[in-house]
């Protein structure tokens, strides 16, 4: 629900921060004051065209910011998360800034975002109900929701059953699609890659071959030199022949001196360990050079053949893989896409036959929606048409029309759903956004509203002058019905009837002030008195009276009984989202 709303700039605002009751909030003023200004800001960030010529005169730009407290598992925190927005403690933050040069700027929660993205969030954030404005319930969509949330639980699992049909029917068409592919491609792909597979495979690649193939080519290029220095290094460690000493040879001498030095003294006794070391280390490279040069093997053409292999595999690493391991894998994926498309005839049919059981299933379950969706309405019509009548409609016949198309696969079924209405006798049935009055409109609304507000996923509703054209006893029952919607969410109502402005759990008045060169627009929050005084005003007229002043007050102790009436009848179940 909308908590606080900031406007700068806007049209006769210059600056203006109000702060909003979750229940019953009224609008009064006098005709022209200016009432619908802020109505027409909070229209800005819920993603409304924008216009500059509503930029306060000498300003650069306009701005409005708006803070809402969401449920964190409802239908606005679900799109948020989609947009990878943030929502911290179920506190929305929409920003919206307007220039002369036409630029917007829009923000959520401090995150830039499209006017598009803004209105996907603001039509689930507010319902707007004017004589000029359409609404979520104009939107046979919404109709249908709020159809379904009548027909109760049965409805809610075949609507379970329905979208998940026609979600794998969905997805079995696209791959049935994309399956039915021309022949002649097929053969085509599957001769390319029969070509690929054979190349990859003809060279029965080992993970590591080029490695260890570069590493005996660089030993083959290097043959002689390596030859030659292992020679040299066992000729130099053993000796030259039988008649010379290598350095093991003379290192044992050494070492046989230094034993018998550290005898006598101990100073010696410390080369021992560093002799003994370095003997054992010399023989051990002894032995690993005389082993090198056994392994030493130059076949003749070897190198030539170490040299075309690794000319064969830089090849194939020009055309498949970066290195021996990835076009390894590549050969495996060839291999299973050839599969695939060698087995596509069998998964087609089984594709075709899986899709043709579902439909079938599908359609069982549409109809059997289709006929709880019959069934519900003839009890909703007479529940709509007992609003209308209390709010002096006594004649309006309300029509719910239920058309079934079987060739439509949706997650709600195969229904079109619309609400309809005749006024008056004689009077052709229309949709309701064909309703030619606003005032019919606005108690037309607020019938429905009544019955599906605890339904209804959109937690602050606003109703622009919806007094038009009634008085009387009709306006009282328009002033209870609008309270006991408040009871249930957030209501924001501009109206000129006092037995509305009665019930108000919050009073703002809106006042036109200003001289020759500037005009501005004030909106107060009125304390009781103040609200006492604006209601006797607004049953007096220009003058107040000392009985408009009692009847006010007496109005004010009616609406504060049938408030407390509301909070010890109020329903205990928590409010629930009406969802497709």
């Amino acid at each position: 629900m909308l908590k606080r709303i900031s406007i700068a700039n806007y049209a006769l605002i210059d600056k203006l921060e109000v702060d909003f009751n979750d229940h019953l909030n009224v609008i009064t003023g006098e005709t022209g004051a200016g009432k619908s200004i802020v109505i027409d800001a909070l229209t800005l960030i819920l993603g409304q065209r924008g216009n500059r010529k509503n930029i306060r005169t000498g300003a650069a730009k306009l701005s409005v910011q708006g803070v809402f407290e969401i449920d964190p598992a409802g239908s606005v925190a679900k799109k948020l998360s989609d947009m990878a927005i943030p929502v911290e403690d179920g506190t929305l933050i929409l920003n919206r800034s307007l220039t002369q040069n036409g630029r917007n700027t829009c923000r959520i929660n401090g995150f830039a975002v499209t006017v598009a993205q803004l209105k996907a969030i603001g039509q689930d954030l507010v319902d707007i109900h004017s004589q000029h404005e359409n609404n979520s319930l104009f939107q046979p969509a919404a109709q249908r929701r709020l159809l379904d949330a009548w027909g109760g639980d049965e409805t809610d699992e075949l609507l379970r059953q329905t979208r998940k049909q026609a979600e794998r029917l969905k997805e079995l068409s696209r791959q049935i699609k994309t399956q039915a592919q021309d022949d002649r491609e097929l053969a085509r792909q599957k001769q390319v890659l029969a070509f690929e597979i054979k190349d990859i495979e003809a060279a029965q690649l080992r993970a590591g071959e080029d490695e260890r193939l570069e590493k005996e080519q660089r030993i083959l290029e290097n043959s002689e030199m390596l030859f030659s220095q292992v020679k040299t290094g066992r000729q130099l460690l053993n000796g030259a022949d039988d008649d010379s000493e290598g350095m093991l040879a003379q290192l044992s001498k050494v070492q046989r001196i230094v034993d018998r030095l550290s005898q006598f003294d101990g100073v010696f006794k410390a080369y021992q360990a560093a002799l003994e070391t370095a003997s054992a280390e010399l023989s051990e490279l002894a032995i690993e050079l005389a082993s090198y040069q056994e392994d030493l093997n130059f076949e003749p053409g070897r190198l030539d053949e170490v040299e075309k292999r690794l000319s064969l595999i830089d090849s194939l690493k020009r055309k498949y893989g970066d290195t021996v391991e990835e076009i390894i894998a590549y050969g495996t994926h060839l291999n299973e896409q050839y599969d695939n498309l060698a087995h596509h005839d069998d998964r087609l049919n089984a594709m075709k036959k899986e899709y043709a059981e579902l439909w079938k299933a599908y359609r069982q379950t549409a109809r059997t929606l289709h006929e709880k969706r019959v069934q519900a309405v003839q009890s909703l019509e007479a529940a709509i048409e007992g609003q209308l009548a209390d709010l002096a409609m006594p004649r309006a016949r309300f029509v719910i029309s239920v058309e079934e198309d079987e060739q439509i696969i949706a997650p709600w079924g195969n229904d079109q759903v619309s609400f309809k209405i005749s006024v008056n006798p004689g009077t052709p049935i229309r949709p309701l956004k064909e309703v030619a009055s606003g005032g019919e409109i606005s108690r037309i609304m607020l019938a429905i509203k009544c019955i599906f507000g605890r339904y209804d996923r959109v937690e602050t509703m606003i109703f622009d002058e919806i007094d038009t054209g009634i008085s009387g006893r009709t306006a009282q029952v328009v002033a209870e019905k609008i309270l006991q919607l408040s009871r249930e969410r957030q209501v924001i109502t501009i109206t000129h009837l006092p037995q509305i402005t009665a019930m108000a759990d919050a009073h703002f008045r809106v006042v036109k002030e200003g001289d020759d060169s500037t005009t501005q627009v004030s909106f107060d929050r009125l304390d009781e008195a103040e609200s006492r005084d604006e209601l006797a005003r607004m049953l007096s007229g220009a003058k107040v009276t000392d009985l408009s002043e009692t009847h006010a007050t007496e109005m004010l102790a009616m609406a504060a009984q049938q408030k407390a009436a509301f909070r010890t009848d109020a329903h205990p179940d928590k409010k629930e989202e009406v969802k497709v």
